[in-house]
């Protein structure tokens, strides 16, 4: 059985490591295939039955997660990194899965109300060349 806070997120150091960003609550990982329609008529019998065929057009990958916010290094770079619109390298590693990594645009919302710690949802969409490695 794995955990769900082993599906991680890291943020480049700029030195070729990776620092994990805390994310305290709740964290998911979308991998979504674009389905296009390559459906065709029968040209021998143009009045017969379509029947549905696809391929996979766009893969999105986005990853998110909400929590309290920590005020550490990491999590200072990752809203930096939304506010200054910066692209960044990330990880994500799924539990059983493998990790992906590339290149990643982030955008956050701080909330909170007067008597509890302020909160933060993060998200995050994969762009470019994203590479993954399965786990063993």
């Amino acid at each position: 059985m794995a955990l769900g806070r082993l599906l991680t997120l890291a943020r480049t150091d700029g030195a070729g490591a990776f620092t994990l960003a805390c994310i305290t609550e709740q964290r998911s990982l979308e991998i979504n295939n674009e389905e296009i329609d390559i459906t065709k008529p029968n040209c021998a019998d143009p009045g017969s039955k379509l029947v549905l065929a696809l391929m996979y057009g766009i893969q999105s990958i986005r990853f998110s997660g909400q929590g309290a916010f920590v005020s550490n290094t990491v999590m200072k770079a990752v809203a930096a990194d939304a506010i200054n619109q910066v692209v960044t390298e990330y990880q994500v590693t799924v539990p059983g899965v493998g990790t992906f990594e590339g290149d990643m645009l982030i955008s956050i919302t701080v909330s909170g109300d007067k008597t509890n710690e302020l909160q933060m949802d993060i998200r995050c969409a994969m762009t470019g060349v994203i590479t993954f490695v399965a786990a063993a």
